[in-house]
């Protein structure tokens, strides 16, 4: 019975922890990280005081490290099982990792805006991305370094490039609705060869 009761305790904390998330993550990117107060948060989540929000998150500054590091795990999963799932050749990795990224973007948009800005705002405080930010960044350069052995990539550093194509995919999600009236698959094609006139200097045969 006590086993029971356990179980019970720890799934509701659990889904406690997922509404929090859920409603943070909405009024993050409604009103700004900045403009949203653990008091809207917890009013959102139905928390009758602070007391009893506090016994899942210490501040709003613990939650919002959470939701990214969240966010950036389920990415990074993402990552891993496209590289994974691709033929042994580089630019081919490329394209897998590069097609369920920009993917997970366009029908994740709340949780791509949420790390993209959170993201950039610990390069601007901090100098330096957090370690999954990094890992993900990490996993782009090192492709890009492989594709430079076989393909015209061009001469800038594989950090800038990496900068600039996730710069062109953020931009890119935030602001979809630009693409018009057409399909997610085919939004994240005209990403893709967008990003690949960034690499590239010339057209290649895929």
């Amino acid at each position: 019975m006590t086993n029971i009761v356990k179980e019970q305790a720890r799934t509701t904390g659990q889904s406690s922890r997922d509404l929090i998330f859920q409603k943070s993550l909405h009024l993050f990117t409604e009103r700004g990280y900045d403009g949203t107060s653990i008091d809207d948060i917890r009013q959102a989540t139905g928390f009758k005081s602070k007391a009893s929000f506090y016994t899942h998150f210490k501040s709003k500054e613990e939650l919002g490290s959470a939701l990214l590091s969240r966010i950036l795990e389920d990415e990074a999963r993402m990552i891993t099982q496209a590289f994974q799932t691709a033929p042994a050749e580089p630019l081919a990795q490329f394209l897998s990792v590069g097609r369920a990224f920009i993917r997970w973007g366009l029908t994740n948009p709340k949780e791509y805006a949420y790390c993209f800005l959170r993201t950039q705002q610990e390069m601007l405080i901090r100098g330096s991305y957090s370690d999954e930010a990094e890992q993900s960044n990490d996993a782009i350069k090192y492709l890009i370094g492989r594709i430079r052995v076989r393909y015209p990539v061009r001469k800038i550093t594989n950090e800038a490039l990496t900068s600039m194509i996730v710069g062109l995919i953020s931009k890119a999600v935030i602001d979809q609705a630009s693409f018009g009236k057409i399909t997610i698959e085919e939004k994240t094609e005209q990403i893709v060869e967008m990003c690949l006139g960034i690499l590239l200097t010339e057209k290649v045969k895929i």
